[in-house]
């Protein structure tokens, strides 16, 4: 069974509503969700099951979000996991499933449509904008800037929102502010110092219910390596790095990273440690 986050908890939360909804069956885009590193045709493939289950689920309701959450994961396992930085097909591939995400799939989360707020929609829309910007133009991240802004600050905002996915809004914001892409924005963008202060936080955070704590998480590792490095404490970053790839490498060995990140754990590993290969 794949972990995922208490949807109903947030639900009642927001709507103080013990309405109920017929469950639709999740076995089978969970089973396909499970081999996404067999290849991009099984994440393909989960996608668009997770994709008719959104749609046969009731407005607003604990299904809905839940295959919409995984409709995002969907996307951006497939954008790290299959399509290089460094060819140029790839890339453009990158931004139409990093669009695609955040324009098209994570709108029927949008609170606006939902009825109530869930940092689910605020974590996923602003990892997929950030992984549009990494392939967009100065003029495009200009022009999608107050959207990311906006996905901070409601992300944070929203019940649950400073813990979610391991922090996941705080390790998003995190890696923006220390992207020396970023200096030349206006409004302080930049800001390594202030990254570094997130991602610790986001280290620390306690689990949201049903999903994990942020010492659990190997991207915030793999995050804080990145800023360490642009902080230029080289001496330190090796260290993290050496850190990570045994401690992550050992949680896998004995099944402690949560089943919902497992392969992207793997990555996380496999980049950190060509990262340290260069220290």
């Amino acid at each position: 069974m794949l972990t995922r986050p208490m949807y109903a908890f947030v639900f009642a939360l927001a709507l103080g509503s013990t309405t109920q909804v017929k469950a639709v069956d999740f076995s089978e885009a969970d089973a396909l969700f499970a081999q996404r590193a067999e290849g991009r045709e099984k994440i393909q493939a989960a996608r668009a099951a997770f994709q008719t289950l959104a749609a046969q689920s009731a407005k607003g309701s604990n299904d809905q979000l839940r295959a919409t959450e995984y409709i995002a994961r969907s996307y951006l396992y497939e954008i790290n996991a299959y399509l290089s930085l460094n060819v140029d097909a790839d890339r453009k591939e990158r931004k139409a499933l990093a669009g695609e995400c955040w324009r098209k799939a994570l709108e029927t989360i949008n609170p606006t449509n939902l009825g109530f707020q869930s940092p689910v929609y605020w974590y996923f829309r602003a990892n997929c904008l950030t992984r549009e910007a990494e392939v967009s133009n100065a003029i495009e991240r200009l022009a999608n800037l107050a959207k990311l802004n906006e996905s901070f600050d409601k992300g944070l905002a929203a019940p649950g929102g400073e813990i979610y996915e391991g922090g996941g809004v705080k390790r998003v914001k995190a890696a923006v502010k220390s992207n020396p892409e970023a200096k030349g924005i206006p409004g302080g963008l930049y800001n390594p110092e202030e990254a570094l202060k997130l991602i610790d936080s986001a280290i620390e955070a306690e689990a949201y219910p049903d999903n994990a704590p942020g010492n659990l998480f190997c991207e915030n590792y793999r995050r804080k390596l990145s800023v360490l490095i642009e902080l230029k404490r080289n001496a330190d970053a090796k260290a993290l790095a050496e850190q990570t790839v045994a401690d992550f490498t050992a949680y896998l060995a004995d099944d402690l990273v949560p089943q919902f990140v497992k392969p992207e754990t793997v990555l996380c590993i496999k980049e950190t440690q060509s990262i340290l290969d260069t220290l």
